[in-house]
């Protein structure tokens, strides 16, 4: 960023805080906060005082949930329980962030998954992760996503809905993807059957969208994928061997078994699904994120978003196919 654009949203940063806080924060300090492929994150410090602003890139097409509806969303996420950092004010597009963002409180801790699994000050954190997790996704699950305004919904079932929608997201980006299409095609044939609670889904829950401080999750965040669907969704994506960073003994996040998380989500008030609808989920996550490598980095050969981050994501579409591989059994019926 130019330092006469940097001085202007510092400035547009700055008269938002202002009026969130009901005073002049004064002399403000902004950095981006790095991570994150389709959204750009800040820290705005004032003395002690410490604000995160999330904003969609100049320039880019939104392909996910607008922030207007991520800003809602975390609201409800809130109001519910679930430890989100408070949103404070939206600005939309051509405001004074110049393009669609909100400020938010700042939490402490880190969310970067290598310094989770590996540093000794977050040991203690590591042990009680997979039940805060578990706790966190069923608060997520109980909030009714049909009363957010712009959350994604549909009359469908959501696993047939989520094999149409990663099958056109291939489809636009015209590269094959056989094994990826492949399990497609036995996640189509053999869906789980339809849950009987729907609620809103988080689409994005993993270590790097989790705040995490020495006594474990602080907050969740990256609200982007959100919408109406089948919760065990959420279970199945936070499994995922990309997620777990080397710790592949420990399925949930790299951190923890299965069990320790589903009783926590049971004991929380989630509808505890069978093993066998979250590795369906599993298998539908590895899809999902093979899907989202390949487009990331299409957008930057296509040149739509030149970015040496997204150019890298291409060359782990290998990984999430490989573990899909693993959970279907193309051999079966």
């Amino acid at each position: 960023m130019s330092e006469p654009a940097q001085d202007a949203l510092a400035a547009g940063v700055r008269d938002l805080i202002g009026e969130a806080v009901g005073s002049d924060p004064g002399r403000l300090a902004l950095s981006p906060i790095p991570g994150g492929a389709s959204r750009e994150t800040f820290l705005a410090e004032a003395g002690d005082r410490r604000w995160v602003v999330r904003r969609d890139p100049l320039g880019a097409p939104d392909s996910f949930a607008p922030l207007a509806v991520e800003f809602r969303v975390a609201g409800a996420a809130s109001a519910a329980g679930v430890p989100v950092p408070k949103p404070l004010a939206f600005e939309p597009a051509g405001g004074r962030l110049g393009s669609a963002g909100f400020l938010m409180e700042h939490v402490d801790g880190t969310s970067v998954a290598p310094r989770v699994l590996r540093r000794d000050e977050l040991a203690a954190a590591r042990g009680v992760l997979p039940a805060q997790l578990g706790a966190a996704l069923a608060r997520i699950h109980s909030i009714d996503a049909g009363v957010i305004e712009g959350v994604p919904t549909s009359a469908e079932d959501p696993a047939l809905a989520a094999c149409a929608l990663w099958e056109a997201a291939l489809d636009e980006i015209g590269k094959p993807l056989p094994a990826v299409e492949a399990g497609l095609r036995w996640l189509r044939l053999h869906p789980p059957p339809r849950p009987g609670r729907e609620g809103l889904v988080h689409g994005d829950f993993r270590l790097g969208n989790l705040i995490v401080a020495p006594t474990g999750l602080a907050a969740v965040i990256d609200w982007e994928l959100c919408h109406s669907g089948d919760p065990a969704e959420d279970l199945g994506w936070v499994c995922l061997r990309s997620w777990r960073f080397g710790n592949d003994d420990r399925p949930v996040a790299g951190v923890g078994s299965l069990a320790e998380l589903l009783d926590a989500y049971e004991e929380a008030g989630g509808d505890r699904p069978s093993q066998e609808r979250i590795r369906w989920w599993e298998a539908m996550g590895n899809v999902k994120w093979a899907v989202i490598c390949a487009r990331q980095a299409h957008d930057h050969l296509i040149g739509v978003r030149p970015s040496a981050e997204l150019a890298s994501l291409g060359r782990r579409i290998c990984e999430p196919e490989w573990d899909l591989l693993q959970l279907v059994p193309l051999g079966g019926s």
